[in-house]
Formats: structure tokens, C-alpha cells, sequence
């Protein structure tokens, strides 16, 4: 069963805890798409996989069209109840990155990044794969609003295997005409020898 626990519930060791088991999963499943040893890509001293957070831009719109664009939007929400893509370049236009041969990406929680004077416009993230945007994962994020801190954590984390076409969307509340910015918790796990930017 999937849902989201929401950060402010949660003690910091629970939430590393949540971080940690999403950073083992991510490894073992690169480790396994690769045949590197388990041991290998778990070793704490000299790991074959090595894992980091995820950067918007260079990890999921690259090559796209950058220019204005510096973190999480989505592409706009035009009408209530409508379905838009979490990832958008800055034309804006949908983006559905593919995961490289050599990584692996594991989405462990998720941030509603809301502005000043924003009310809550995103009652749903649903994770698709591939281009017939089959369901992996769906959490309703509702629940996260009556909080200080729009912020919580997958009680599944959600993986995507090397090659795989990351579909995710957001369904809209309120039609704002502009993208949300919703911030998902992401780690990219790749080879040790993999240049990290």
C-alpha cells in the first residue's frame, strides 16, 4: 500500500531511516541491472555504486530548453482536476526523461514548495513508466496540508531501472494558469567511476 507520511509526524531518525532504506534499494536495483556484486555496491568504504541527490535541471530536463528554468515546476495547471507533467522545460513543455543505461532513480518523498500567498493546487501524484504511462505508484497529497510543512515521505519508495521513461503527473486542485512547484525527494545511484556533477 502506498501513501505519504507526513515529515512533521516523524522523528529525524525515522525520517534518515525512510531515507537509508530508499538508498538501499536504489543501489541493490543498479547493482542488479549492472551484475555488480550486493557486498560491492553496499560496501561503506569502497562502494562500486555510489548514490546523490538528483538535480531538476541536468538530471531530468537536459537537453531540453533551460533558459529561466532553476528548479521543480510543473508544466501549468489550466484546469481543475486536469493532469500535467511534474517535469516541464522552460517553453514550457512536457518532459518525460528517460533514466540513463548506467543509474537508476528512487523517489522517496515529496515537497509542495508553495509560494507566499499559494493555496494547496495539487491533490495527487501519480507515477507512470514508459510511454504507455502504465501506474506505478499513486499517493494522494492532501492529507499533507493541514500541516506547518507541506512535506512528507513515501511509505514505498518508487524506482526507476536503467532506460526506463519516468511519466510522472500531478493532478490540479485549483486551475492557477501557472506550473506547481512540487519538489520530489530524489536520489540517482551510478557507477563509482560515473563523473557526479
Amino acid at each position: 500500500m502506498s501513501y505519504v507520511i507526513p515529515s512533521a509526524g516523524l522523528s529525524l531518525s525515522a525520517q534518515e531511516r525512510l531515507r537509508g532504506m530508499a538508498e538501499r534499494m536504489v543501489k541493490l536495483r543498479l547493482a542488479n541491472k549492472l551484475n555488480v556484486p550486493q557486498a560491492k555496491a553496499l560496501d561503506p568504504v569502497n562502494p562500486a555504486i555510489i548514490v546523490r541527490d538528483a538535480d531538476y535541471v541536468t538530471d531530468f530536463i537536459l537537453p531540453n530548453a533551460i533558459i529561466g528554468l532553476a528548479g521543480w515546476l510543473s508544466m501549468p495547471l489550466a484546469a481543475i482536476a486536469g493532469m500535467y507533467a511534474l517535469f516541464a522545460s522552460s517553453v514550457p513543455g512536457i518532459v518525460t526523461p528517460t533514466v540513463l543505461n548506467n543509474q537508476a532513480v528512487v523517489f522517496y518523498g515529496v515537497d509542495i514548495l508553495l509560494a507566499d500567498a499559494a493555496a494547496e493546487n495539487v491533490t495527487q501524484i501519480i507515477f507512470g513508466v514508459g510511454q504507455a504511462n502504465n501506474r506505478r505508484a499513486q499517493f494522494d497529497l492532501e492529507g499533507l496540508y493541514p500541516h506547518q510543512a507541506v512535506s512528507g515521505f513515501f511509505s514505498q519508495p518508487v524506482c526507476y531501472d536503467p532506460q526506463e521513461i519516468m511519466n510522472i503527473q500531478i493532478r490540479a486542485r485549483i486551475a492557477t494558469g501557472v506550473g506547481a512547484r512540487v519538489r520530489l525527494a530524489t536520489l540517482v545511484a551510478e557507477p563509482t567511476q560515473q563523473t557526479v556533477i
